[in-house]
């Protein structure tokens, strides 16, 4: 996970002096609505930060996308807020990536409505947890594009297990080391509670202003799933084993710890891994399986790898530098155009969240294998 950053970016190293325009990325959704985003600090007042040393309550971030039917205005946002996006261009650009490769990037979302009631009430809540060491702003696209599709999409950054989290008062929070049992172990806990306190926070309606803008809030307790990247994937199994609220997960390539493996659970929950991550490769997905008593399916993606399930496939098409990479890039990010990756995880995605969420049909994932044939139904 963070070992394979470091790879990526010894990889960029031997490509230097490249240079781009700014670039906005895309929504590619075939059947999208335009998407509000905003950000908030959240702070769980009953939990104290176990890597913290002084017993300070837990503060995280977390970024808010939800689709709108009254989109007032268009706006032009940074893709990453400013010092996230430096510390990026830095920690890239000491390996040979151009200088301002992140903060050329930016989204077109829209400005809040002048009244609350911009966001269709009642929309199913997707929670999203990314991976190890890896800013939770690197999905900002993925997840505006399943937004797109009809969801409020809560994405969490962890501090100390993130890489840099950057807090609206100008708190820098970078990451500790985890690579030991223990250590990937607490990462995992503190994951799964931070899950558990963002889903609760739809209920609170302070939370809920700060954060969705321009949400008038649900009637109802929205139904609710789960999304995970790499060690995100492993929380989500997880969580779906703790959090009661939850209806359905996602697992993107992450392999999973803990006693969920023997334990497991009766809700839907769908695997999917880049080319040759399967059950006969990764052990954690072969022992949870025949655990998982719900529904459930696994995928393979052909010609993918680890970070095809972040934005970085994307980030490198928009930017131009398609071809412009070592050819060892593809090891990390696959060989699928980020375009077309973008919209492949968008649509598998999106096919199990109309599923689990709003009564959609098994049969969307046949048809989505009619459009992406690299993807591969395992199990």
């Amino acid at each position: 996970m963070g070992l394979r950053t470091s790879v990526l970016l010894v990889l960029l190293a031997s490509s230097p002096g490249l240079t781009f325009a700014k670039a906005t990325l895309p929504i590619v959704a075939s059947h999208h609505q335009d998407v509000m985003i905003a950000s908030a600090s959240l702070t769980d007042h009953a939990r104290s930060d176990p890597y913290a040393n002084d017993a300070r309550p837990r503060s995280i971030m977390v970024s808010g996308f939800y689709p709108t039917t009254q989109c007032r205005r268009k706006k032009i946002k940074p893709y990453m807020p400013p010092v996230t996006a430096s510390f990026m261009d830095t920690k890239f650009g000491a390996y040979g990536l151009p200088n301002g490769s992140f903060q050329s990037l930016s989204l077109e979302t829209c400005m809040p409505p002048a009244k609350r009631g911009g966001c269709s009430k009642d929309l199913p809540v997707v929670l999203f947890s990314g991976a190890l060491a890896t800013s939770r702003h690197l999905y900002n696209a993925i997840l505006q594009n399943i937004a797109a599709t009809g969801y409020v999409v809560l994405s969490i950054d962890h501090p100390y297990d993130a890489d840099m989290v950057e807090f609206p008062d100008g708190t820098i929070v970078t990451g500790v080391d985890i690579e030991s049992d223990a250590e990937i172990e607490l990462a995992l806990n503190t994951r799964v509670a931070d899950i558990e306190f963002v889903s609760k926070q739809m209920k609170n309606a302070s939370a809920i202003k700060e954060l969705l803008p321009g949400y008038a809030g649900a009637k109802n307790a929205p139904k609710m799933a789960v999304i995970g990247h790499s060690l995100g994937g492993a929380a989500a199994a997880s969580a779906m084993m703790s959090i009661t609220s939850l209806k359905g997960g996602v697992n993107l390539d992450g392999s999973m710890f803990g006693s969920v493996l023997t334990t497991g659970f009766n809700s839907p929950f769908m695997l999917m891994g880049h080319e040759n991550k399967t059950q006969e490769t990764d052990p954690s997905w072969k022992t949870i399986w025949p655990n998982l008593t719900g529904w459930k399916k696994e995928f393979e993606v052909k010609h993918s790898a680890h970070y095809s399930f972040s934005d970085l496939p994307l980030v490198i098409s928009a930017l131009g530098l398609d071809g412009k990479l070592p050819a060892q890039v593809g090891e990390l990010l696959g060989s699928i155009e980020g375009r077309r990756m973008t919209g492949l995880t968008t649509t598998y995605v999106a096919a199990f969240l109309d599923m689990v969420l709003k009564g959609g049909k098994e049969g969307a994932f046949a048809k989505a294998g009619g459009r992406f044939t690299e993807v591969e139904e395992v199990a």
